[in-house]
């Protein structure tokens, strides 16, 4: 996990090439939301394949916040990590002041597993960092609503 200050346009233009590129072990989804000439935000699971858990990352823009569509986005892509990848269960870290992400998390069937004291460096100082979980049948359980619902995307 990082948290950037900017983003230059040809970090971004790297950013898509590495993105495209399904050889490795990562695997990164837009969001496309009808309605918008522009996908709005990613998810990604990154550390496909091992023998550790993958985990999940997701940047939702600011026009689509609020609106359930990266609840949505984060739901099937964590159901494409249990169904299609054969994941044993997805992780995340949130730093420890987003209780946004936290919040959509929760309603996904996630579980608070830790604390990393001080383990994001920030302009201002440190923040801790919260480790979160879940395995295939907490998430379906509280994700089954979301994932019967028809792609409106």
């Amino acid at each position: 996990m990082e948290q950037r200050q900017g983003f230059s346009f040809e970090e971004a233009e790297g950013w898509v090439r590495r993105a495209m590129d399904d050889s490795g072990e990562d695997r990164k989804y837009a969001i496309v939301v009808e309605g918008y000439a522009e996908p709005v935000g990613f998810t990604a699971l990154y550390g496909l394949f091992r023998q550790t858990a993958p985990e999940l990352g997701a940047l939702i823009g600011d026009d689509v916040r609020g609106k359930g569509v990266g609840r949505r986005a984060e739901a099937l892509t964590i159901a494409k990590a249990f169904d299609e990848f054969g994941a044993h269960r997805v992780y995340g870290r949130i730093p420890a002041r987003n209780e946004v992400a936290k919040k959509t998390v929760a309603g996904l069937g996630w579980k608070y597993e830790g604390t990393m004291r001080a383990h994001l460096g920030r302009p201002d100082g440190v923040d801790d960092c919260e480790v979160w979980g879940v395995l295939p049948d907490e998430f379906r359980a509280a994700a089954a609503n979301l994932l019967d619902e028809p792609d409106r995307g």
